[in-house]
């Protein structure tokens, strides 16, 4: 006994799967540098990792070209960008 519960031929099923394993072997995923730009830290902890206070980051940031990145009104800062901030300001 056989039932159909389909309205599609068995043809039309199987140039339908075709299509989508030819578009998913042609997908590829981003690389993982355009996900995320880096090691984002948020202000609090780019403080701790600079051993500065909270206010000190702010006014850097302000005032003295800190790189940072703002989403929804939070800052973040790479860790890399902070390293090279750092040894620049010693010199």
């Amino acid at each position: 006994m056989s039932i159909q519960l389909y309205s599609h031929s068995k043809g039309d099923l199987e140039k339908a799967v075709e299509i989508i394993l030819r578009k998913a072997t042609e997908f590829t995923l981003p690389a993982k540098a355009e996900q995320q730009p880096e090691d984002l830290i948020p202000q609090i902890e780019a403080a701790k990792f600079l051993h500065v206070s909270i206010p000190t980051i702010i006014d850097w940031r302000k005032n003295k070209s800190l790189p940072y990145y703002n989403f929804s009104g939070r800052y973040y800062y790479s860790k890399k960008e902070l390293l090279e901030y750092g040894k620049n300001r010693r010199k």
